[in-house]
This record gives structure tokens, sequence and C-alpha cells, in this order.
């Protein structure tokens, strides 16, 4: 997420919760921003494959050697974030949790309009 500055995380002294913030700049904050960055990457690396080999999404307009060139430009993007959050983990001597960063839910099927039949490419059309 551009544009936030600090990232809060409740921690607990003496029992009761306290609000503390990443300080902008800090590595802690560079760390969480960078694993943001990973997790993004990671689903526009799975988004691109997905549409690459997904027979209902695939564009035909798009070529093979396109699509391999766009998932390997994705992969490629997604190791380079992996590893500037793996350095910086490194750096920081722990993994930084929490703070909003995570996967969306998998409750909707990955390919949404898998689950309309109109979409089916594999089923022959009626003459």
């Amino acid at each position: 997420m551009r544009g936030r500055t600090a990232d809060t995380f409740l921690i607990r002294v003496e029992g009761v919760p306290k609000s503390e913030t990443a300080q902008e700049g800090s590595l802690e904050a560079r760390t969480i921003a960078a694993h943001r960055a990973y997790v993004i990457a990671l689903m526009a690396w799975e988004r691109i494959v997905h549409r690459a080999t997904c027979p209902i999404c695939r564009s035909d307009d798009v070529s093979a050697e396109q699509q391999q060139s766009l998932c390997a430009a994705a992969e490629a993007e997604k190791e380079r974030c992996r590893a500037v959050f793996r350095d910086l983990c490194d750096e920081l001597g722990f993994v930084p949790t929490g703070h909003g960063v995570a996967l969306p839910s998998e409750d909707q099927p990955c390919c949404p309009r898998s689950t309309d039949p109109r979409n089916d490419r594999s089923r022959s059309s009626p003459i």
C-alpha cells in the first residue's frame, strides 16, 4: 500500500494493549513494505500464469510467446521482491507479522468466469 507512512501494531505491557508504530523509513517499516510488495508480486504472478494457462481466461489475442514472456517477467519481479524481503528480514533479525499483509482468502474460485457454463470453451456449441 503506497502512501501509508507507518504500520500500527499492538504490544502488551503488563496486560494493557499499547499502540505503537513502525517509524517511517525504519528497517522494520521498510521490511513491512517489502513484504507487501512481495505479496502483491506473488498475486500478480499467479494471476498472469492463470490467464496464460486457463482455457477459459486465456486470451486468443496474445501469442504463446507473449504469454511466456509475461509469465517470465512476472516471476522475475516476484523473485526480486522475495529476495529484497528476505534480505531485510535477515537484517532485521525477525519476520514482522500482521500489519495487514496477507493473501486474500480462497473462498472464490480462481476463475470467476469458470462457474458460468456459457464460458466453457471445451463444450461444443449447438449447430
